[in-house]
């Protein structure tokens, strides 16, 4: 079973719930969905995510140590106390962002990154190398919380479609709250590139551990 770190405080059910929601739906994958505590914004700046870090440290124990999950990830596009984690834990930790960037890479060599903050997420833009194209993001969505708003998908559907006529060949998000509003699906028939999904591509990472294991028994 998956562990799923949220680094959005939220007390609505159905918000926690839909990346694990979303895995059982595409994979028939089992899962678990925590949140860190005091952040109803998310991680959206350098100081929101240096306040996380030590949360994610400590749930990261705390749902290793009930024994119900055997990979933990971290649903945040930044990968948060990443590196921090898998020296806390003994079980294995995967990071949105990065399986994000390694999804994309196997489909294209022009990666748009799409976000919320100022700049691409570091760790992720590392893991592209040569196949990083852009980064763009909405000067009216900078939270995690304002993707709810009525016209959150056909502003983003603008950006994209800005990013893909420029000479995109793939998109790639870089913001876990995109798979929250399903904006993915929402993007379907209106974009001809490919489009990564952060909850899908850890979906596909922990398959792949998994299929590991399972080849050693």
């Amino acid at each position: 079973m998956i562990g799923i770190i949220r680094v959005l405080t939220t007390n609505q059910e159905d918000v926690l719930q839909e990346h694990g929601k979303r895995l059982q739906e595409l994979y028939h994958l089992d899962s678990i969905s925590r949140c860190i505590p005091s952040q109803p914004n998310g991680i959206y700046d350098d100081s929101s995510e240096e306040i996380a870090i030590p949360k994610i440290i400590e749930l990261a124990k705390q749902m290793e140590d009930e024994g119900k999950v055997d990979v933990l990830t971290i649903s945040c596009a930044a990968d948060p106390a990443l590196e921090e984690a898998r020296r806390n834990v003994n079980i294995p930790v995967l990071g949105a962002g990065v399986c994000g960037a390694h999804a994309a890479s196997m489909v294209g060599s022009k990666v748009g990154i799409i976000g919320i903050t100022d700049k691409p997420p570091l760790r992720m833009k590392q893991e592209l190398g040569e196949k990083y194209y852009s980064y763009s993001f909405s000067p009216t969505l900078r939270k995690t919380t304002d993707l709810f708003r009525e016209d959150a998908k056909a502003e983003l559907l603008r950006l994209v479609q800005n990013v893909v006529d420029t000479g995109a060949d793939t998109i790639l998000f870089a913001c876990t709250g995109f798979s929250t509003i399903r904006l993915k699906d929402y993007l379907a028939n209106q974009i001809a590139v490919p489009v990564i999904d952060l909850v899908e591509a850890q979906g596909i990472a922990y398959q792949i551990i998994k299929g590991g294991k399972q080849g050693e028994q």
